[in-house]
């Protein structure tokens, strides 16, 4: 490898003006900004218990939101509901019966 290769490897790109600047440099030679260190973290790593938590959660929204737009007359509110709302809602509840499951199947194999 050569001395630029280097060179452009150890370089990185400013944030302000887009011209390389050395890794070793606080600040950009071109435009005289702080260009700030990037450190990556670890992605955050899931709890456990926390699809099946997540499941029953969108189990819950999905029952309210049945029974609302099925006693949307009854409940005199003062707008419409959609017909399909109730299908949605039905769609989210067996969603988070999935997911809670998948959650559970998941704990139970680790």
């Amino acid at each position: 490898m050569s001395s630029f290769q280097q060179s452009i490897a150890s370089a990185r790109q400013c944030v302000f003006c887009g011209k390389p600047v050395p890794s070793n440099h606080p600040h950009c030679p071109h435009c005289r900004e702080v260009v700030p260190k990037v450190r990556l973290a670890p992605a955050p790593t899931a709890v456990k218990g926390s699809q099946i938590r997540r499941g029953f959660l969108y189990i819950l929204l999905g029952l309210i939101i049945h029974f609302v737009a099925l006693r949307s007359d009854s409940l005199n509110l003062p707008f419409s509901v959609n017909p399909a709302v109730s299908y949605l809602a039905a769609m989210l509840f067996l969603g988070g019966v999935g997911l809670a499951l998948y959650g559970l199947f998941t704990k139970v194999t680790a």
